[in-house]
């Protein structure tokens, strides 16, 4: 009778747990840079680490949708677009720089455009944020053209490359798997890359300032450890086969197969960061707080600033070094302050 009553006790403390537990919905756009989100639920990291994640593969900007409305909880995209999207008054934050684009971003235009024309044309952008036109402006800054000069459309990466394809555009802005699908059936000639401005499109995970500050310390944590377990998961040679599985199934779920040429290309254009980069980049005064000083000036120079921002508002980087086991004790010249 003892026996019933302890197995009773126990079963009542095991469902009171698990009403109590919370499952975070993450979006994920297909794209390899946001891959270890698929590792980590393929690997079982974050189950590991005893947080309940449900990822949501969908496409840019749904993703943004979703978050605005509230039916996922976290989401990762370019920091720039955080700072586009705090100039449109959504109270957004930066939890962790995670990796960056290096190659996957891509300026196309046609094999047979006279470059010196390319003011005179339309240029389509799968996003018209800041991420983006910061990376736009600084090829056509070397090509003698000043952004305020171009018309800037913005369309979701399968509609832009469809109307590049379709010459309704001469130029554009796109990624990976899309951008690869322009060039190659739209007669298309890749001029720049991200991979040329190295840093210039950092990317993390982000969440609403409300429903950030309703996921328990702890639980960001986990949930930033799990994902640190799969990119370090990612760059063993011997797990390579099993990722393509992952990349193929999970990732690119809603796309054919990919072949492993074109798979390796995909990961090869991006950075995913290890510890060492994790702890440079996301450190108070580090390469993360260089990066939004840069976009600010930026905006300011191109006259869209239209709200201004403290990296340390934008910013709290005390989930992603606590993650990393790093105590951040920053020199005080190298605290941001609201100005910067």
């Amino acid at each position: 009778m003892r026996r019933i009553a302890v197995l009773t006790m126990v079963l009542c403390l095991m469902s009171a747990s698990l009403a109590h537990a919370r499952t975070y919905r993450i979006a994920v756009v297909s794209w390899a840079g946001f891959s270890p989100c698929h590792v980590a639920d393929a690997k079982g990291f974050w189950r590991s680490e005893g947080v309940d994640i449900k990822l949501v593969t969908t496409s840019a900007p749904m993703h943004l949708t979703m978050l605005k409305d509230r039916l996922v909880d976290l989401t990762f995209d370019m920091i720039g677009t955080v700072v586009g999207l705090l100039q449109n008054g959504t109270p957004v934050a930066i939890i962790a720089e995670t990796g960056w684009s290096h190659g996957g971003d891509k300026i196309i235009v046609k094999k047979d455009a006279d470059l010196s024309k390319l003011k005179d044309l339309p240029i389509g952008v799968y996003y018209d944020q800041p991420s983006v036109t910061f990376f736009l402006d600084q090829y056509l800054s070397r090509v003698g053209i000043d952004l305020s000069q171009a018309r800037v459309v913005e369309m979701e990466p399968s509609t832009l490359a469809d109307n590049f394809i379709a010459d309704r555009l001469g130029i554009i802005v796109n990624f990976d798997p899309d951008a690869l699908r322009a060039e190659r059936q739209g007669n298309g000639k890749v001029v720049a890359t991200s991979a040329a401005y190295e840093g210039s499109i950092p990317e993390g995970m982000i969440a609403l300032n409300d429903v950030l500050e309703s996921i328990p310390h702890d639980d960001q944590i986990k949930i930033l450890r799990g994902w640190i377990k799969a990119a370090e998961w990612i760059q063993s040679p011997a797990n390579w086969e099993e990722y393509q599985k992952i990349l193929n199934e999970r990732t690119f779920q809603n796309d054919a197969p990919y072949s492993e040429s074109d798979l390796k290309a995909m990961v090869g254009a991006v950075r995913i960061h290890d510890r060492a980069t994790l702890r440079e980049r996301n450190r108070t005064g580090g390469g993360l707080h260089a990066y939004l000083k840069n976009l600010k000036s930026f905006l300011k120079r191109h006259d869209m600033l239209t709200k201004d921002f403290g990296i340390q508002a934008v910013f709290d980087n005390t989930a992603i070094l606590e993650a990393l086991g790093v105590e951040d004790a920053p020199e005080a010249t190298d605290v941001p302050t609201a100005s910067d």
